[in-house]
């Protein structure tokens, strides 16, 4: 099957929620704030470098806004009443936290999700129609979920569950036979958050400030460790590196934390952060170059709290907290495995290093 197109599928940004407090909105009309206005530049830059033919949006204002950022002066904008977020009847306005709804549950006054995805296709059926070449649609979560879901053939009543943040967008291929497939599901214009993104992480899903203060820690240690690696000749994204030291631990106080943070990074739609997140419990190390993850891996096991500390104080101190706590045989041989990969990572990092250094 041949590619011929792309629609990018994009979440307007992040609302200006009044008093702070996150809300279910529909049709109610919210600007964006200044972190949504911030989302909405980093897609123009993105889409700088992935030009369209066609700009259409939703004509709620914080799509509106979104559209309007992401153009940049380079492309006209459309407003499109099909492309509006579904109708939140009786759930409109009302604080996230107070409505206690599962996941495929619905308003009962509102825009059904069968409903609302007849509508968005329609839509999207005619903009394919009636244009040529690469477009974006800017619209909203709620009603693209929908449409996903019918793309990837999932059950329409838990769609929601599909990452949808705010500023990101979904790509689907449309093949000249007319099939459309999901490419990119949910992803962000770029391929890390910035300190000020990963601190609105930490807030949002209320990760600890002692918990905040280690991922800052380890941070630091990244850092030093990749700028040593990036003079010895070793290719490295520090972008990346600082934003997953920083989250690494989003998810410390849950069962299984590295498996959460990774859930948590892909719904925030960094997808590359997210495999970082995962492996820095248990790593597979791979070929003689050092890469991102394990130079996130090494500095969390050389930092104990918010104190940089040997791998031997390291490993020694939380093999006494497994004895005390009288772990088993099983657990304790874990321990033993996951000390000797931190000082396999440790060896390879250290050598390269320093073998680029003494080859100079």
């Amino acid at each position: 099957m041949k590619q011929v197109r792309s629609i990018y599928l994009v979440r307007h940004g992040k609302p200006d929620f009044p008093g702070g407090i996150r809300r279910c909105i529909g049709r109610t009309e919210l600007p964006l704030s200044e972190t949504g206005r911030q989302q909405a530049r980093e897609l123009a830059a993105y889409f700088a470098r992935h030009p369209v033919e066609h700009i259409f949006t939703s004509p709620l204002i914080r799509s509106r806004e979104t559209a309007e950022l992401l153009a940049d002066g380079r492309y006209p904008v459309q407003i499109i009443p099909g492309l509006q977020e579904l109708d939140m009847g009786e759930w409109e306005n009302v604080p996230i936290k107070q409505l206690h709804r599962e996941l495929g549950s619905e308003p009962e006054r509102g825009e059904g999700k069968a409903a609302g995805l007849r509508r968005f296709q329609k839509t999207m059926d005619r903009l394919l129609e009636e244009t040529t070449g690469d477009i974006v649609c800017v619209a909203h979560a709620g009603v693209s979920c929908c449409y996903l879901s019918s793309l990837l053939d999932t059950p329409l009543k838990d769609c929601r569950s599909l990452p949808q943040p705010y500023g990101g967008f979904s790509r689907i291929l449309v093949m000249d036979s007319g099939k459309m497939q999901v490419a990119d599901l949910g992803i962000m214009p770029k391929c890390a958050p910035d300190e000020r993104e990963c601190q609105e992480i930490w807030d949002h899903y209320h990760t600890p400030e002692r918990v905040r203060n280690h991922c800052k820690a380890v941070c630091k240690q990244a850092v030093s460790l990749g700028e040593k690696l990036r003079l010895a000749g070793c290719r490295l994204d520090m972008e990346l590196i600082r934003s997953a030291a920083l989250l690494h631990d989003v998810a410390r106080e849950k069962k299984n934390h590295a498996m959460e943070g990774y859930s948590i990074l892909v719904r925030e739609g960094y997808l590359m952060v997210a495999e970082i997140v995962k492996s820095h419990h248990d790593l597979t190390i791979v070929g003689e170059i050092p890469n991102e993850a394990e130079v996130v891996y090494l500095a969390d096991k050389l930092t104990a709290e918010d104190k940089a500390v040997t791998l031997e104080k390291r490993f020694a101190d939380s093999r006494r907290k497994c004895i005390r706590k009288e772990a088993s045989e099983e657990a304790l041989a874990a321990h033993e495995r996951r000390y000797r990969e931190a000082k396999k990572v440790e060896r390879k990092i250290l050598n390269y290093i320093e073998r680029r250094h003494t080859s100079k």
